[in-house]
């Protein structure tokens, strides 16, 4: 677990050639992240983080700071991948997750059945929301488990407030998800693309950009 408690500050942090699995492990989290303040991190190399039941592969529950991901060597990469019920990246279980930038690297979310690829955990209302989420550049693919968007919601939680302005971003939803939006009977409010290419595909019932079935 990464804390950064002092607001308006930044811890970096360096993940190389890093492989955590705890897959097989329930409520374990490979990597988390929390507090007021930034962390930044660098990837270096190959970098894979897998997380047990209910947790997300990297976790960031909804907090003051912002999570920055960057590949200033232009050699790293990571694949992220949550337990059910949790995000590739961001919120846990019953928990949303905020402030999420990707400025780099090639990026693979993958989240467990009910949650978002990059997103919000399974909860109802802000509880399964993914906000606040940039990418500005770096190969990011995000998928969605059944009922999750690919970036965005979980299962009953909204997408909001997300921007592509680089990169190429290739986005999933899984059954009754949006690609980039809602989960199921969740919404998708200010999606914003300026740059970069970007592919979003629903799952079935699931809008490609906006919301999940039952959303808007």
């Amino acid at each position: 677990t990464v804390i950064n408690k002092v607001a308006n500050t930044v811890l970096n942090l360096t993940l190389k050639d890093v492989k955590i699995d705890v897959s097989d492990e329930d409520e374990k989290t490979a990597l988390s992240v929390q507090g007021d303040g930034n962390v930044e991190i660098e990837l270096d190399g190959d970098n894979e983080l897998k997380s047990g039941f209910v947790r997300a592969g990297l976790e960031k529950n909804t907090s003051e700071g912002t999570l920055t991901l960057k590949d200033d060597n232009k050699d790293g990469s990571l694949k992220a991948t949550g337990g059910a019920n949790g995000a590739g990246i961001g919120g846990s279980m019953n928990n949303g997750t905020n402030k999420i930038t990707i400025k780099g690297g090639t990026v693979e979310a993958k989240g467990g059945l009910y949650a978002a690829g990059i997103g919000g955990g399974i909860g109802g209302g802000g509880g399964g929301g993914g906000e606040d989420i940039t990418i500005k550049g770096g190969r990011v693919t995000a998928t969605g488990g059944d009922y999750g968007a690919g970036i965005g919601g979980g299962s009953g939680g909204s997408g909001k407030n997300i921007t592509i302005n680089g990169g190429t971003v290739t986005a999933a939803g899984g059954f009754n998800g949006a690609g980039i939006g809602g989960g199921i009977i969740g919404s998708g409010e200010n999606i914003t693309i300026t740059g970069g290419e970007v592919k979003a595909t629903g799952g079935d019932y699931g809008a490609g950009i906006g919301g999940g079935s039952g959303g808007s």
